[in-house]
């Protein structure tokens, strides 16, 4: 291991011992996997879909399978990439053609389904090899970000999904760029933002692993919907991942609570990319799911939480859709 992965896996377990430090728990500790009937499945779950359904032609047949099949899911909200911003703040040039295409189908088979194309980006400083073209604090570029999304209400879309990474916490920049952005919008349009994983308290030298719930509720006063990335936390066991995505269901309905209009979405992994964040025997969508049952049972924030949302669909095999339905929607919700 080398003298940077040395300093990455630090701070990642000095963010967990601060978790787990804050919250009274060991790491062998974990809520038990929980089959049990609940009520919490509304179905108005959301997924992440790939490039490919907004960036070229697409078989109608092929968008109306896709998007039949997610609304039998229990899906009410659809998040298709589309494409980051550059430098300038502005789309790169992109398929309208499709864009009304896509929507002109879910309009018509699945008309619940909100579509939200996804945007934002890398921040710029991020990576090294992988440069980052948004500058939160560049005032031009927010106003021309604003702009963008603007021109994608315009051409029929239900709001965007604004997916930047990594903000730090308690980012002033991010604040001035939901302000701007959720006039923009209107009211009849959903402003979604990702958040990143919460944790009690915000870790020195690392303030791009966490956001606190006091940031996070302020970024919920912003917004109509959040969606929390419960995954890449770098957890060494399935027992104190659940236990993690119980406390991180829990905190931040608490802190989206209070809130006039924003819902929250609790988002859980199918992937299998695996690394320091991410293992895939941990961080596996049964253990999320077990994760979330066990945060919003006896919590009383459920009525906060609108659902799950997967990430991604072009990583969502069959066994793992039978594991959501089973766990997840299988439970005593609205439509069952």
């Amino acid at each position: 291991m080398g003298p940077r992965a040395r300093k990455i896996w630090g701070l990642l377990l000095l963010s967990g011992l601060a978790a787990l430090v804050a919250l009274g728990l060991t790491a062998s500790m974990g809520p038990p996997p929980d089959n049990q009937p609940h009520p919490f499945n509304q179905d108005r779950n959301a997924v992440w879909l790939e490039h490919r359904w907004l960036a070229r032609p697409q078989p109608a047949p092929d968008v109306e399978a896709t998007l039949l099949a997610l609304a039998r899911h229990g899906v009410r909200y659809v998040y298709p990439h589309l494409i980051p911003f550059d430098r300038a703040g502005r789309l790169p040039p992109h398929s309208r053609e499709q864009m009304r295409a896509f929507q002109d189908v879910a309009h018509g088979i699945t008309p619940r389904v909100r579509v939200l194309p996804w945007v934002g980006g890398l921040r710029v400083g991020y990576r090294r090899t992988d440069v980052g073209g948004i500058d939160l604090g560049d005032l031009a570029q927010r106003q021309q970000i604003v702009a963008e999304c603007r021109g994608l209400i315009d051409e029929g879309f239900d709001g965007v999904h604004l997916n930047i990474e990594p903000v730090p916490n308690d980012s002033d920049d991010l604040l001035a760029l939901l302000r701007a952005l959720r006039p923009a919008l209107g009211d009849n349009h959903i402003l979604s933002v990702s958040a990143t994983r919460p944790a009690p308290i915000s870790v020195p030298g690392a303030p791009n692993f966490a956001w606190t719930p006091e940031y996070l509720a302020r970024v919920a006063a912003l917004a109509d919907q959040i969606v929390i990335m419960g995954y890449d936390t770098g957890l060494p066991t399935a027992g104190l991942y659940r236990r993690y995505m119980a406390y991180a269901v829990a905190a931040s309905a608490e802190a989206v609570k209070p809130t006039a209009r924003a819902r929250l979405l609790i988002g859980v992994p199918t992937y299998t990319a695996s690394g320091f964040m991410h293992r895939t025997d941990v961080e596996t969508l049964e253990n999320a799911l077990f994760g979330v049952i066990a945060g919003l049972r006896g919590s009383g924030v459920g009525g906060t939480v609108e659902g799950v949302a997967l990430y991604a669909h072009w990583t969502t095999d069959r066994e793992e859709w039978e594991t959501y339905e089973r766990l997840w929607r299988g439970g005593a919700g609205p439509a069952h």
